[in-house]
């Protein structure tokens, strides 16, 4: 199953979220590929890969994506590197022009759904992690998985944030395919009245979706420092509450793969 993490919005938890549900399936015993769509490369640090996004030797994503004749050849497994807990497709700096190389390409939004055919078998599960706008390297995310989970800080202004994503959700559907929303995960809840009314309402939007979930991670500094030491919280050190939560997304995920 394929699944892009994707809320524009800075600060809304996508690489805590990808790397912990990660962790989780890997845990429930799930062969994972993570992919780090995002130029910043933040999972490309908490998973420890630090060098590699600054190797400018090496092949980086961006270099396939532009390359529609690399893409049809199945070409692809080499961006592969392997991680104590799962393997992953590391970003890079040079992944900050992608959306200038790709804007005017075919079949730009297509591309990444071109690269999992060759390069997504034999695992139970690819979790792409988004960049913090809806530009082409989003859309080719969506469109490649149709499965989006939507990380969120628990405030007020995440509110706008989500309306645009629904907004672009149903552009992309109307392009190309349906587009289910799995879940929301709401991120570093703090215990005050607004965290309170932005639960409701993230409820009151996400559960009457069809089988859709919300899940609450309160805020562990336990959580931070499992992503400096480069693993997922269930191969951190410390114990943490916020692994029981992080379990129930990946089953709830799991539950989409029985059908």
């Amino acid at each position: 199953m394929n699944i892009a993490i994707s809320n524009q919005k800075g600060g809304a938890g996508k690489t805590t979220t990808t790397l912990n549900v990660a962790g989780a399936l890997n845990q429930l015993g799930n062969d994972v590929l993570v992919i780090d769509l995002d130029p910043q490369g933040h999972l490309t640090e908490g998973l420890g890969f630090e060098e590699l996004y600054d190797d400018r030797d090496r092949d980086a994503l961006i270099d396939t994506l532009a390359d529609l004749d690399r893409i049809s050849r199945g070409d692809g497994t080499d961006l592969i590197v392997e991680h104590q807990e799962m393997d992953a497709i590391p970003s890079h700096e040079r992944m900050i022009n992608a959306e200038d190389e790709l804007a005017n390409e075919m079949k730009r939004e297509q591309r990444l759904g071109m690269l999992l055919e060759g390069v997504a078998n034999g695992y139970d599960f690819v979790l792409i992690d988004c960049p913090p706008n809806l530009g082409v390297l989003t859309d080719n995310a969506i469109i490649a998985t149709g499965n989006v989970l939507i990380p969120a800080q628990a405030k007020t202004t995440s509110i706008r944030a989500i309306e645009l994503l629904f907004k672009q959700l149903r552009s992309i559907e109307t392009a190309f395919d349906d587009v289910q929303e799995l879940a929301l995960v709401a991120n570093e809840v703090e215990v005050d009245g607004e965290a309170e009314e932005m639960m409701a309402w993230f409820r009151d939007v996400f559960e009457d979706k069809d089988r859709c979930a919300v899940f609450e991670i309160r805020k562990r500094v336990a959580l931070q420092r499992a992503w400096n030491a480069g693993v997922s919280i269930f191969e951190h050190s410390e114990d943490c509450d916020m692994e029981g939560e992080y379990l129930a997304v990946a089953k709830h995920l799991e539950g989409f793969t029985d059908e």
